[in-house]
Formats: C-alpha cells, sequence, structure tokens
C-alpha cells in the first residue's frame, strides 16, 4: 500500500511535456506535445513509468528497453517506438567469475566509467520453462536500455532496495497480529470457567481416607451448556467468565510506530502511510507532508533525466523524421520542461485565495500556476483566451438574432475582464431618522 501510494504522488496522472519560448514556432510546440501524448497513451507509457518507480523502490533499479513496435501505429500516432520493461535479474553477466575488467555485474563500461552495453538474458533465471536457457544473453547497447537507480555509495553501478532497513519490520508486525488474533480468538471460545477451592478427599481400598487429594479433579475439561438457561452449581463451585486480554491498549499504538518506522525509508508520513489522520490536526499534518515533498521532487527530478528526457529524445528522433523537422526546431525541442500534477491540498479555497493574491501582486505567473496542475501555462492561457472570444462572439450574434444591442455586457463576464458589474439604479434616499429627532443635530 505503501509503495502504490509512492508510485501514485512521484508519476501522478500523467506528466505533461513542455518547452521554453524561443526557438521554435508555438504551432510546432503544441503539435509535438499533443504528438508525444497520444504516443504516450498508445505505448500505455505512463503504466510503465509507475512501474519503474515501484521497481526502483522495492529493487533498488529498473530496467527498460526500446524497441520497434508497428502495432501502435494509428491515425493519431506514427512513430513505432515502444518501451518494456524487464526485471532486474535479467542483467546479469555470464559468470560470477568474471575476467573483464570493463565488465561489472551484467554491465560493460567504457574508459570514462560509462556503460556501453547490458546483458539481458532471454529467459528470466527463475523461469522454469526453460531450464537450459535461462543462462542464454544478449549484449545490448546502452542506448538501447534504460537504467534507472540512484548511487548511495561512491563507484556503485547496480541498485539497492529502499526497503533494505526495514525488512524485518513487517515479519514482526504480521508474527505479533497473529498472536494477538490467536489469543483473543481462544479466549473468546471458552464461555465460561468452573472452580472450586473444596479439594475431595481420596480414600484407599478398605475405606481409608488418604486426605486431600487434587488429582482426582481432571482438569481441562470442557462440556456443552444449554444456551439461554439457568445454571445450578454443587456446593462450593463458582462459574465465571474468561477475561480475554488481547489486544492490549497499547496494540495499536505499537501498530502504528512499526508503520511509521517503515515509512522512514521513504520520507512518508505515517498518516499517509496508514492512509489514516485521524490522530493528526490540520497544521501537523500538512508539516509532516512538507518533508515528504521535498523528497517527492528530489524523485522526479533523477526521473527526468534518468527516465523522462531518455524516452523524449528517443521518440524525438523518429518523429522528426516522420515530419521533416529542420535541425534547429529540433536541437530547440529537446529543451524539454516536464510538468508533474500536484498534489491537492485540503483546504482548497485557501489556496485559491493565495494563488489569487500572489498573481495579483506579480509573485506568481500563469505559466507557474499552470504548472502545479501539470499543464503548459502558454497553451492553457490561448485556450482561455479562445474560450472567452467563442463566448463573446455567441452572445452577440445571440443578442443580434433577438433583437438585444450588441455592446450588451456578457453574464458570464465583463469587457474588462472581471465580473459583469449590475445595471445602474437610482440611489436610494437614505433618511436619519435619529438626525430629525435631536434638535441639536438639526441646529448643526
Amino acid at each position: 500500500g505503501m509503495l502504490d501510494t509512492y508510485a501514485t504522488d512521484v508519476v501522478g496522472p500523467w506528466v505533461t511535456v513542455s518547452f521554453p519560448r524561443g526557438g521554435v514556432a508555438e504551432e510546432l510546440r503544441d503539435r509535438v506535445a499533443d504528438a508525444f501524448d497520444a504516443w504516450a497513451l498508445k505505448a500505455d507509457f505512463w503504466a510503465k513509468l509507475k512501474t519503474m518507480v515501484r521497481a526502483k523502490t522495492t529493487d533498488g533499479e529498473a530496467f527498460a528497453t526500446f524497441y520497434t513496435d508497428p502495432t501502435i501505429t494509428d491515425a493519431t500516432n506514427d512513430v513505432t517506438l515502444n518501451l518494456a520493461v524487464i526485471e532486474c535479474d535479467r542483467v546479469e553477466s555470464w559468470t560470477s567469475a568474471i575476467t573483464r575488467e570493463d565488465e561489472f555485474d551484467g554491465i560493460r563500461f567504457d574508459a570514462y566509467r560509462h556503460p556501453v552495453a547490458y546483458r539481458i538474458l532471454k529467459f528470466h533465471p527463475g523461469d522454469y520453462r526453460a531450464l537450459l536457457k535461462n543462462r542464454a544473453g544478449d549484449w545490448v547497447k546502452a542506448e538501447n536500455v534504460i537504467h534507472y537507480f540512484e548511487a548511495l555509495r561512491p563507484e556503485q553501478v547496480r541498485g539497492l532496495s529502499d526497503f533494505v532497513a526495514m525488512l524485518d519490520i513487517p515479519a514482526e508486525q504480521k508474527s505479533y497480529r497473529s498472536s494477538v488474533t490467536e489469543t483473543a480468538i481462544n479466549a473468546a471460545s471458552v464461555s465460561g470457567v468452573l472452580s472450586t477451592d473444596q479439594v475431595p478427599e481420596c480414600y484407599d481400598d478398605d475405606d481409608d481416607s488418604l486426605g486431600k487429594c487434587a488429582m482426582e479433579i481432571k482438569p481441562n475439561t470442557a462440556f456443552q451448556a444449554q444456551r439461554g438457561a439457568f445454571v445450578t452449581l454443587p456446593e462450593g463451585w463458582h462459574l465465571s467468565q474468561l477475561q480475554a486480554q488481547q489486544p492490549t491498549s497499547l496494540y495499536p499504538d505499537f501498530v502504528r510506530a512499526l508503520i511509521a518506522e517503515m515509512a522512514r525509508c521513504l520520507s512518508m508520513p505515517a498518516n499517509i502511510a496508514m492512509c489514516d489522520s485521524s490522530h493528526h490536526n490540520f497544521a501537523s499534518a500538512k508539516l509532516d507532508y512538507t518533508i515528504y515533498s521535498d523528497k517527492i521532487n528530489a524523485v522526479r527530478s533523477t526521473l527526468v533525466s534518468r527516465v523522462l528526457d531518455r524516452v523524449f529524445y528517443k521518440w524525438l528522433e523518429e518523429y522528426a523524421v516522420v515530419n521533416r523537422i529542420d535541425p534547429r526546431s529540433l536541437a530547440a525541442l529537446r529543451r524539454t520542461e516536464w510538468l508533474f500534477t500536484e498534489r491537492t491540498n485540503a483546504d482548497v479555497m485557501k489556496d485559491a485565495s493565495a494563488d489569487n493574491t500572489r498573481l495579483g501582486n506579480g509573485t506568481l505567473t500563469y505559466e507557474a500556476y499552470f504548472a502545479k496542475a501539470g499543464k503548459d501555462g502558454h497553451r492553457e492561457t490561448r485556450k482561455a483566451l479562445a474560450e472567452r472570444a467563442r463566448m463573446l462572439a455567441e452572445w452577440r450574434e445571440e443578442c443580434k438574432s433577438n433583437g438585444i444591442p450588441e455592446d450588451t455586457p456578457c453574464p458570464f463576464f465583463a469587457p474588462d475582464g472581471g465580473a459583469a458589474a449590475p445595471a445602474p439604479t437610482e440611489p436610494e434616499i437614505q433618511h436619519d431618522t435619529q438626525k430629525n429627532l435631536n434638535p441639536n443635530n438639526n441646529a448643526k
């Protein structure tokens, strides 16, 4: 559950590609952005991107390879490029006894420590369907392979799972929960307990008393009692109900502490990890999310350079050939900006008021405002202007056809961009009755 929430927060529903103004025509910028969105939909790219984020978090790294797929082309997409996400276990050398100095664990490097090729197995090592061929593999050029990981140590070339530090915690939580549940079930299965302080006497064969003999009482004797009936007991015997001691009052706090410790590996607050903010007030939950938000932004910056830019550049190569884009525009299109969708705030009105204030005093641009929603500010502004122009034209056409002056203000917006002002009315004469009743005021 934490992993799914984390991947959703990092990627969001989609990511919009944008380009800085200048160097390329607006029409070409919009056409390329729309074409990439269409390709991403046909190639199911955003779902694959979430898979790579999950794999990187769990396994420490994610691999993907480029390949040609003519089946995804249609009227909206003319690019045959596709992406296949593969298991990290499929990238390995032929044997652990590697004699080449430029090869390490399935990766070959050049003299500058840059990967040049990856050895990818044709089958997963654990695939039972290919017992004799599961070690066969091919060397694939690095330009056709995406290796998404973050190095935690110098000279590290393979990834390490983000969950390594907490691998023992889920087992302890599950064991404790099973013990608590089993104890509660055992306690609930016993309706009552019969007890007595009168231990019977024991006698020998000659009926001579041997004294108290507790061994004659058989412990753990169970019997069925009629439901809803009154019970009479022999003298000296007592009937009591077994008191269940599980779960203890500390059980919820203990589970919450374990989840918070696990979520710390992702800098994720406990309320987000549990999807439960009942123990938080609004200010506390928002403060905890600030640290988590910084973590998400840092992960996104790595995701852009390691995955998104690599995929877009590869896609742009084929798109430029098919659509005959000149080299100058192609170089300008390589200056990408990726717009992620931000998490919505619980207090929408407060955010709207803050955005309105910052837009008014110039500390927030419309481009940055739309970027928070993962949208291109230039495109959204042009859409808004076109929409207002269309509405105004239709309003004037309706006024003309119904015999109303064409300069009548549109009820949806005023000509200056603000809300339409109400129609002027005659000023109402205010009578100060207190002034008429006070002779001093009349004199004044």
